[in-house]
């Protein structure tokens, strides 16, 4: 006769029962934000759609020993709080992007008497350069003096000879720029005349060019002679 030792099965019962048992679950949600800035919770990794899987952040919920509706208050205001936030950082992020706009519409500009010097960009072939313009209302077309022009492989378009300050003539090309850059204006393909950059009483000028009307009647502008700026708003 075959005797059993009665603890012993007791204790293998327990010991398998206790492998086949689904261990205690903590349960995980997942957080992701679209493009449009709302932010989702799912407690299924499967409901993230495959575009936002790279940014997901998985959280425990750390209310396990509360009740269920207890745990549901608590992750509701966590959930709260984490909305919160992101829409504290959407509003920041509105206003750099709202101030960058500003910027963006808004040129430093350098007033000596009733001069305004404005920061123009020129781009022919490779080249890309910045320099001060004088803003000149009277200027049928951009002006460039030869000096700043000769940095640029330009071909004459036209030869002749153009009025300056004051009723002299002097002699003058007219090229065809690739693009012309002002504030928030661009201007391709922007026609320019080319002159000896000296000034009438023969001393060489402390800016680069003229910027005549073919660019400025593309865009309005307003001067802050305090603030030395230029304030622009394109045409619609």
């Amino acid at each position: 006769m075959i005797r059993y030792n009665k603890r012993l099965i007791l204790l293998t019962t327990v010991l398998t029962l206790t492998l086949f048992l689904p261990p205690a679950s903590r349960s995980e949600f997942y957080k992701y934000v679209t493009e449009k800035g709302a932010t989702h919770y799912v407690d299924d990794l499967s409901k993230v759609p495959e575009k936002y899987l790279d940014q997901i952040k998985t959280y425990r919920e750390r209310y396990d020993h509360l009740s269920e509706s207890e745990r549901s208050i608590m992750l509701q205001k966590d959930r709260e709080l984490d909305e919160k936030r992101s829409l504290e950082e959407d509003k920041l992020l509105k206003e750099r992007e709202k101030e960058a706009l500003k910027q963006q519409y808004e040129t430093d500009v350098i007033i000596r008497g009733n001069q305004v010097l404005v920061p123009v960009t020129i781009g022919h072939g490779q080249l890309e350069q910045e320099a001060l313009f004088l803003l000149d209302t009277g200027a049928t077309h951009l002006v460039l003096f030869k000096k700043f022009a000769n940095q640029f492989s330009l071909e004459a378009v036209e030869k002749g000879v153009s009025k300056v300050a004051g009723g002299g003539l002097v002699p003058s090309e007219l090229v065809v720029l690739d693009y012309v850059k002002v504030g928030p204006l661009r201007v391709n393909q922007a026609r320019a005349t080319v002159i000896a950059n000296v000034g009438s009483s023969g001393k060489a000028l402390n800016f680069s060019g003229l910027l005549g009307m073919n660019i400025l009647r593309n865009i309005e502008y307003t001067i802050d002679f305090e603030n030395s700026k230029i304030r622009w708003k394109p045409r619609s």
